[in-house]
């Protein structure tokens, strides 16, 4: 019971000094953090799936090195867009429900693909808070286990329509450790459309140079394209997605949330 007591503790206090930090650098976060957010290995048995905004027409596919997905967008007026993106890497296809369009190895490095709202904004002149607090969110892929702490942008550069984001950030295990990780995010706009597709590119800050994970995200992320764009009568609603109302067991997608 005192183990236990103590990890409870240790949790209230990591989540305490996450909410003061996120909102030293104006990262609000879009939950308000409590101790029940920040899930132990003790009270959980598999991770909540990631909360990207991402609806898939059909799944992801990898073909060699080039990774791509159909995506539903917004396109406004109430109508919606089919988005085609595309990014290249050396890592392979994360599979099961946990997952939308990522790619990862069994070291952790991984990219993946979230759609981003702007709430009317242009992705050019946005602030790159908004864009980092979904990304950062207590819902969002590095959230499983409490929202990212230290959060830091060390780069942010519009390049034409697109928009390249350095993050670095410190996020929990299921056992309340931290982690530091480096990121590299490209987002772009589908024309047309009032949503934002980022590709997410990261690594532990310890792989990040030493392990060559830098180049390999930075790859990814300079890859990262929308093939074409299509108009469509599917709006972005979870009923759009080719997987709703489907389990997860063996028949149809792998269960396990590793990813292989």
């Amino acid at each position: 019971r005192r183990t236990l007591l103590t990890m409870r503790v240790a949790a209230v206090a990591a989540i305490e000094r996450r909410a003061a930090l996120l909102c030293a650098i104006g990262l609000t976060p879009l939950m308000p953090l409590n101790p029940a957010q920040a899930i132990s290995a003790t009270t959980m048995t598999g991770k909540t799936k990631p909360e990207l905004g991402v609806f898939l027409v059909d799944a992801a596919t990898q073909a060699g090195a080039t990774l791509s997905a159909n995506l539903v967008v917004s396109g406004g007026a109430g109508i919606g867009l089919i988005a085609t993106a595309v990014f290249d890497t050396k890592w392979p296809l994360a599979e099961g429900g946990y997952y939308d369009v990522e790619a990862k190895n069994r070291e952790g490095d991984s990219a993946f693909v979230q759609v981003a709202k702007l709430d009317g904004q242009s992705l050019t002149k946005v602030p790159a808070t908004k864009l980092v607090q979904q990304i950062c969110s207590i819902g969002g892929r590095y959230g499983a286990y409490g929202a990212p702490s230290d959060i830091k942008v060390i780069a942010d550069t519009v390049l034409g329509s697109a928009r390249k984001l350095e993050l670095s950030f410190t996020t929990l295990s299921p056992g309340m450790a931290e982690s530091t990780r480096r990121a590299v995010v490209s987002a772009l706009q589908p024309t047309g459309s009032e949503d934002v597709l980022m590709l997410v590119a990261s690594a532990s800050a310890v792989r990040w140079k030493k392990e060559g994970a830098e180049a390999a995200a930075r790859r990814s992320a300079d890859s990262f394209r929308i093939a074409a764009t299509r108009p469509t009568t599917l709006t972005p609603v979870p009923s759009a997605d080719y997987r709703f109302g489907k389990s997860s067991g063996p028949e149809n997608m792998k269960s396990r949330n590793d990813g292989f």
